[in-house]
């Protein structure tokens, strides 16, 4: 804060049952599947949504998850996690939307039997419910009159985004916000310059999210080519008027040890948001005195738990 000079918060998702706000989607998604009948779910996943789909599976004592994750990811701290919890896990193609696209090739009759149920991001309501809570946590924290000025959130599939301000506009039905006398938070997508297909599309006046070719990127909850929810996430940002960043490989690593240093939890994907509020100050569009708040889902426990981080030290 004092070095920016701006308001900075932090919203801490580490602290969930698994170790990230992929637990609030997960949660409520499965609960939600399981009342309704649900036998059995899958995903595919490049690490929390796994872990968290096979937690909250273990818990209601259903069959284990059926995970799919990228080549590579074979005996990483995703894959032990989940199995850990009792998935099922296979590995196909080189990031999130081969694996998915693999996964729904190889249980096709299942899911058309409704055996098997794809928890997937927006493939069903529970998830964006359950990220909802965010947003009504943020409201029941600060209150009416003290929202930030600014949310940045790092976007892969943009559940949390779009749900976060479902809340508020929720809210605003409810008469708990009024637009009159209250100020609704900017909300900012964050993503990395290796993959940025939401940025590339807000930036090109879309309504949809176009894909992209990955490079790939340290924040693997970024690595996202496309949005299945695009349209949600853009309409989120123009009607919050708010913006896209992307940010770099070499500044999501400077600032993961920038949090290190002043001893916060952060992912590679919260640290891409710290970046990005770096990169809004200096450009401007975040002011001196603004209030921000920082959505960062996920701890530490996964970056530094691999072998090499390539980069950092």
């Amino acid at each position: 804060s004092r070095a920016l000079g701006v308001e900075v918060l932090a919203k801490n998702e580490g602290t969930n049952p698994s170790g990230s706000f992929k637990d609030r989607g997960l949660a409520a998604g499965i609960a939600f599947g399981a009342a309704c009948g649900a036998r059995r779910f899958c995903l595919p996943t490049q690490g929390n949504a796994g872990v968290a789909a096979s937690l909250f599976s273990a818990r209601l004592g259903l069959p284990g998850c059926l995970v799919y994750m990228p080549e590579g990811y074979e005996d990483g701290l995703y894959h032990r996690e989940a199995s850990y919890f009792g998935a099922e896990v296979r590995f196909h193609g080189s990031n999130i939307a081969a694996a998915g696209k693999k996964m729904r090739d190889d249980v096709a009759d299942e899911l058309a039997s409704g055996d098997y149920v794809d928890i997937s991001t927006f493939f069903e309501p529970g998830r964006l419910e359950g990220k909802k809570t965010m947003g009504l946590e943020i409201f029941q924290d600060l209150g009416a009159d003290h929202l930030p000025d600014w949310i940045l959130y790092p976007t892969g599939g943009g559940t949390g985004l779009v749900g976060i301000w479902k809340a508020f506009q929720e809210l605003v039905g409810l008469g708990r916000i009024e637009p009159g006398k209250h100020r609704l938070p900017r909300m900012v997508a964050v993503q990395g310059e290796n993959c940025a297909p939401v940025v590339e599309s807000f930036d090109a006046g879309l309504d949809e999210v176009r894909p992209v070719q990955s490079r790939g990127t340290i924040a693997d909850g970024l690595d996202v080519p496309g949005a299945i929810m695009g349209h949600g996430i853009l309409h989120t940002i123009r009607e919050s008027a708010g913006t896209a960043v992307a940010v770099s490989e070499e500044n999501i690593l400077a600032r993961f040890s920038d949090c290190g240093r002043i001893g916060v939890t952060a992912s590679f994907e919260s640290a891409a948001v710290v970046a990005a509020l770096h990169r809004l100050v200096a450009s401007g569009i975040v002011s001196a005195g603004d209030s921000v708040l920082l959505l960062l889902t996920a701890g530490h426990f996964i970056p530094l738990g691999q072998r090499r981080v390539p980069g950092w030290e």
